[in-house]
């Protein structure tokens, strides 16, 4: 029987992203990605985790997060240490936006500027954003374009209040304390031009956990697992074989 694995995405994302790398990772695992799309309160990102495993009655799984689902990650391996075997961190934070002591981050006024033009406009507001999840080179190689046609054909509407709930929670959440509290060997991969979440923050956790190995993929933008698929698939065999 394979074992779990339990993906938590990022935020204003379709499942779809994840295809060229769990098209790999079903061979050696059984797949369970969870988006954000019906959130009713900040609490229920975190909680919909947990809800979910408490059904499925999974007692052991392997967790990747990414972005804001590296939050929810952090906040549920310290929660259930025993139950997480393995955890793979994409581009994350433990803290989205600035403070006086932190600055690897987006000051609240953009946030909140953000969830304003969503209501006003939500097409352009979300198409600036995914520009946004990609490095120069990456863009050059058509990988913005692959994800707007992906996207296009799926033809999907995104929940306008699930998305302003996300940038709530990450405007909110501070995970830094918690950081510090992972005992876990942790796999952190990060794009060293992401402007979503900047290499600092990644490098800022890796500071923190101390048994984390920390890889940084050049001209990679916040998507590593969407224009590098491949490679971070052999990465995280080599990390999960090596547990």
């Amino acid at each position: 029987m394979k074992k779990i694995l339990i993906i938590l995405s990022g935020w204003a994302v379709d499942k779809l992203v994840w295809k060229p790398i769990t098209d790999l990772l079903c061979n050696d695992f059984e797949i369970i990605l969870v988006d954000w799309d019906h959130m009713i309160s900040i609490d229920a990102f975190k909680q919909n985790v947990i809800n979910l495993i408490n059904e499925k009655e999974i007692q052991h799984f392997s967790l990747i997060g990414w972005s804001l689902g590296a939050l929810v990650s952090m906040d549920l391996v310290v929660s259930y240490p025993s139950k997480i075997e393995h955890l793979i961190l994409f581009n994350p934070t433990s803290k989205f936006t600035q403070d006086k002591n932190y600055v690897f981050g987006w000051h609240k006024k953009i946030v909140l500027r953000m969830i304003d033009m969503l209501k006003k406009d939500p097409e352009k507001t979300l198409n600036t954003f995914y520009k946004n999840l990609f490095s120069d080179v990456e863009i050059k190689n058509g990988e913005y374009d692959l994800l707007i046609e992906k996207i296009q054909n799926l033809n999907k509407k995104y929940c306008i209040e699930s998305l302003c709930l996300g940038l709530e929670y990450l405007m909110m959440k501070d995970f830094r304390e918690k950081v510090k509290s992972i005992h876990k060997q942790v796999l952190i991969i990060h794009g060293d031009q992401d402007m979503i979440c900047p290499v600092e923050a990644g490098t800022y956790i890796n500071n923190y956990i101390k048994k984390s190995e920390f890889i940084i993929l050049r001209e990679t933008g916040h998507m590593p697992f969407f224009t590098k698929s491949k490679e971070c698939y052999q990465m995280i065999l080599e990390y999960v074989n090596s547990i």
